[in-house]
């Protein structure tokens, strides 16, 4: 069979093009050090790449809402240390001033740093973070969680719990509402029962014993609840923790094995690049030769 000037040009053409691609891909993997620059170059592993990138984003997002929990979680513990110590504080006094032996002028002073601690108190409950989000205040964030209408106290918000996602299938509780730490029943709160109880030092009436027991129920079932919300505060910071750990090896884990995927092997590489150009610069010597032959030089 006989190969015609065309043909001859055609493989040689053919030649210079697939060294020249080759070339070019070994070149541009060297230069990023990725050995997968297109879903062509292996398109199992390149799947496997998708998926691992996928899980990797995933666990990186886990790690930050974790992150926000846990600064959420510090700063309503941070106020509710601060309530604990109030509501502690607003019990030695109530004990204080039901002493039999107290004066007028003795219970005035108890009566202004009742008022000062419950004042302190309000804040607490109405705190709001650096974006203005209201903490206590359950998913109505836009919402302050305690009024004094002047005639009494309004507890605002909800008791809903803002969830938030930390693992595959796992969500956390970020916050406690006012709602579950101060309502007594029936609307009712320990600032009502500290105002009762104030009007009654002032001006002392048949029902004085009982106001005091009253108040002194509520300010312990008050304390109860929010050394409650604390607790379960340190355990919820345990466990991020934890899943936090398990996210960040899990990560390093998935990063090694992307490496080890997407790497490129630079002595592999350079094998293959020096055998492009070796078979290039033959396939164009070979061209030349070919290309440059005349009528007589094939007699």
């Amino acid at each position: 069979m006989r190969i015609s000037d065309t043909q001859f040009s055609q493989m040689m053409l053919s030649s210079l093009s697939k060294n020249n691609v080759g070339l070019g891909e070994v070149m541009q993997q060297m230069s990023t050090g990725d050995r997968l620059t297109k879903l062509s170059d292996d398109p199992i592993d390149s799947i496997k790449l998708l998926n691992l990138g996928r899980e990797g984003s995933a666990l990186t997002q886990y790690q930050a809402n974790i992150a926000n929990v846990k600064t959420t979680l510090s700063s309503q513990e941070a106020y509710l240390d601060t309530a604990s110590d109030s509501l502690k504080s607003l019990r030695d006094l109530v004990l204080w001033g039901s002493n039999g032996t107290m004066t007028d002028e003795d219970r005035q002073g108890i009566i202004t740093e009742m008022e000062s601690l419950k004042e302190g108190l309000q804040a607490v409950f109405n705190a709001q973070d650096e974006e203005g989000i209201y903490l206590f205040s359950g998913t109505q964030t836009d919402t302050q969680a305690l009024t004094d209408t002047g005639a009494g106290y309004t507890l605002n918000g909800n008791a809903d719990k803002r969830l938030v996602t930390v693992a595959k299938g796992v969500t956390m509780e970020s916050n406690v509402t006012a709602l579950e730490l101060l309502d007594l029943g029936g609307g009712a709160t320990v600032f009502q029962k500290i105002d009762d109880l104030i009007a009654e030092f002032q001006a002392p009436t048949a029902n004085f014993r009982t106001e005091v027991d009253g108040t002194l129920a509520a300010i312990d079932t008050t304390f109860g609840n929010v050394l409650g919300a604390i607790t379960d505060m340190g355990g919820r910071h345990n466990n991020l923790d934890l899943m936090s750990d398990g996210h960040a090896d899990n990560k390093l884990f998935v990063d090694k094995v992307e490496g080890d995927l997407k790497n490129l092997d630079y002595a592999e590489a350079s094998v293959r690049l020096s055998n492009y150009l070796s078979a290039l610069q033959a396939s164009q010597a070979s061209f030349t030769k070919i290309n440059d032959l005349s009528l007589f030089d094939r007699l």
